[in-house]
């Protein structure tokens, strides 16, 4: 060596970058976590103390107790989702600060339950194999923070309920964020509620349908949805399979009272003179009654709709149910009514001032009666007094 310095030898190359590729190796798994971390205010706590640490699912990657559920759910992206879901050659997923606020959003609702490690990387895991992305699982955290907290093939049957009948991630998520009281639903019942719902006549793609624009649905006891289809079978006559098409297209009305039905199909079949087979494809049972009445009179009135004699024939020609109740505002007005804008909003403030008056006369009609049956029980009484009197003497 130079100045006598004694020159150790290095080691071999080989070993030299054997150990830089091991150290690279670890620094990316590791991403830099350190050993210990103390937790922040309103972090949740692992269960373990000391120097126990929590194994996440499908990794030997050890991650210090105390860490928050944030952070294990980042260190799972990066470790769990590299393994065996994701090409290396991809950038490393990583929860962003809203995902913090979920969860720490969730320890509030969990108050004294602590969501451990291997349960919240069990949940993030469970929702991936059934495909779901990234973006969703933090919503279905945010929508229902209690599952972060559970392993969803145990305590989350609706994805797995939902899945058996064919929808796929996307359908699931809609149907979820729609009605997210599902998640806490037990797996029975909402079994035994689409078999209700299959047994009368919503077989496969039609209860599929029903359930995306419609989930609540599946909130739904099996009493409630059969008094709903015995009504309209007994009062209405509607056939089965017409039931089975109403139930299909206007899932509503599941959750409307049995006397506003009626009064809508009584409406339709004596004051338009529609029949059953037409009522079912007219959806009126999609509309309210008032937007039901507002456009029937409109056209009544312009002498563009007439409602049938007993042989069921018009002077015009009517337009199909279906053009008056199922289209839009402006197409009613533009191809059904042929009028204005104006001129129907003015229609319409019209037929609410005589249906106020009208009622007010009714409210009156009602006092005067009562008013006239007290009066005559009075005359009854006096007359019965005046024959008491009259056989005293």
């Amino acid at each position: 060596g130079v100045g006598g310095a004694r020159h150790r030898p290095g080691p071999p190359r080989d070993a030299d970058t054997s150990r830089r590729m091991q150290a690279v190796r670890q620094a990316m798994c590791c991403r830099g976590l350190p050993h210990r971390i103390q937790p922040a205010a309103g972090y949740w706590q692992l269960p373990t103390q000391g120097k126990s640490c929590a194994v996440l699912a499908g990794t030997h990657k050890n991650i210090p107790a105390g860490i928050s559920s944030a952070r294990i759910l980042d260190h799972f992206w990066e470790i769990s989702l590299d393994s065996y879901l994701i090409p290396k050659t991809k950038a490393h997923f990583s929860f962003s600060k809203d995902m913090e606020s979920n969860v720490n959003t969730a320890g509030k609702h969990l108050g004294k339950l602590d969501a451990d490690a291997p349960g919240l990387a069990n949940t993030v895991e469970s929702l991936l194999n059934l495909r779901f992305i990234q973006d969703q699982v933090k919503q279905l955290l945010d929508l229902n923070p209690r599952i972060a907290a559970q392993v969803p093939v145990k305590d989350l049957p609706v994805l797995y309920v939902l899945e058996s009948l064919g929808l796929n991630p996307r359908s699931t998520f809609k149907v979820l964020e729609r009605c997210p009281e599902l998640l806490g639903e037990k797996e029975h019942r909402l079994q035994s509620r689409i078999d209700n719902l299959r047994k009368h006549g919503l077989g496969e793609g039609r209860l599929q349908r029903v359930v995306v624009h419609c989930p609540h649905i599946l909130n739904l006891t099996a009493k409630q949805v059969n008094n709903t289809v015995r009504f309209f079978k007994d009062k209405c006559i509607f056939t089965g399979q017409q039931v089975t098409e109403i139930l299909q297209t206007s899932p509503n009305v599941l959750f409307e009272k049995c006397e506003e039905l009626e009064y809508k199909f009584q409406f339709a079949y004596f004051r338009m003179g529609i029949k059953q087979a037409e009522i079912v494809n007219s959806g009126i049972f999609r509309v309210s009654m008032e937007e039901l009445r507002q456009r029937h009179i409109f056209l009544e009135r312009l002498g563009r709709y007439q409602t049938p004699d007993k042989k069921g024939q018009t002077q015009i020609i009517n337009p199909k149910p279906k053009a008056i109740f199922t289209t839009t505002e402006d197409y009613f007005l533009a191809k059904v009514a042929m009028s204005s804008w104006e001129e129907f909003d003015t229609f319409k403030k019209l037929l609410r001032r005589e249906e106020m008056e009208k009622e007010l006369e009714n409210q009156e009609d009602r006092g005067t009666s009562a008013e006239q049956s007290d009066s005559e029980e009075d005359e009854e009484l006096s007359d019965i007094e005046d024959e008491g009197l009259s056989l005293v003497k």
